[in-house]
């Protein structure tokens, strides 16, 4: 069967991107040992790659991640050689350009390639078996920040919530909230500088969108009521999240089939 050609949105800009991928699903579920593996690899490539982790939640059977990517033209290329040294053999690198680590290292399919790579060979090497370990290719959903970029980050923390595998928003070992409660979170960027939001804030976001996730967005406080119904709407299915004005300019380089989905307000999903 042919594969299917990823669409690429190009932007020489700051991107925002919601991403997720599935276990193969002949695996079962992902142990403790194996959940802590997988957030150390995504710890040390983000400290290679220049994408950054906003939140993150490492379920058993897929993973969800909302990263920031910096533009290519903002990387030295000492600075990416300097980094790619950091994961690849001298005798790797110095067979390429200087300018080929700063792409590659920018690059979320690259990032993506070794997170999942290197995961599959530790964990056939762990079970004795061969054969892929995840359920085809990664998806992801360009945002738009602020607003789009915390509807997402927020449904992500929520997913242990959501699963029904804990009742407390900081009660799943495997997700950003709880690493950031803890006070190890200090490789994930800043909430206030990308979300314009505290940690207590953003606790008492979660803990509303929980419970609303529940009881129905009827019973939404007014108070936050835009971005609960956001972050209660938000079921990351798309290509594109946010304004209507920011969909119309990602989308306007290529033709596209799919209908724009209304979400709340002056937020969409396309």
């Amino acid at each position: 069967m042919a594969r299917i050609a990823r669409r690429y949105i190009k932007t020489t800009a700051v991107g925002y991107y919601h991403i997720y991928s599935h276990l193969n699903s002949e695996l079962g579920y992902l142990k403790k040992a194996e959940k802590e593996y997988f957030l150390k690899l995504i710890r040390r490539l983000s400290e290679v790659f220049f994408i950054e982790i906003i939140s993150y939640a490492i379920m058993s059977n897929h993973f969800h991640l909302v990263i920031k990517t910096k533009a290519v033209e903002e990387i030295k290329e000492s600075q990416a050689v300097k980094r790619a040294l950091l994961l690849y053999k001298e005798r790797v690198v110095i067979t390429r350009k200087e300018d080929y680590w700063r792409r590659k290292l920018c690059d979320i399919s690259y990032f993506m390639k070794e997170l999942k790579q290197r995961f599959s060979q530790w964990y056939n090497r762990r079970r004795r078996r061969r054969g892929p370990v995840w359920d085809g290719r990664f998806k992801s959903v360009r945002l738009q920040k602020q607003e789009a970029v915390l509807s997402a980050s927020v449904y992500v923390d929520l997913n242990a919530v959501r699963a029904g595998i804990t009742d407390r928003v900081d009660g799943y070992r495997w997700s950003s909230y709880t690493l950031r409660r803890s006070g190890g979170g200090s490789w994930l960027l800043g909430l206030s500088e990308e979300l314009g939001v505290s940690l207590r804030e953003y606790g008492e976001i979660l803990e509303e969108a929980g419970k609303q996730d529940k009881e129905g967005s009827g019973k939404v406080k007014k108070c936050k009521r835009w971005l609960i119904l956001h972050i209660i709407a938000y079921k990351g299915q798309g290509l594109i999240y946010g304004s209507v004005e920011f969909v119309e300019k990602i989308t306007g380089g290529f033709p596209s089939r799919r209908r724009k989905k209304r979400i709340v307000g002056d937020l969409v999903i396309a």
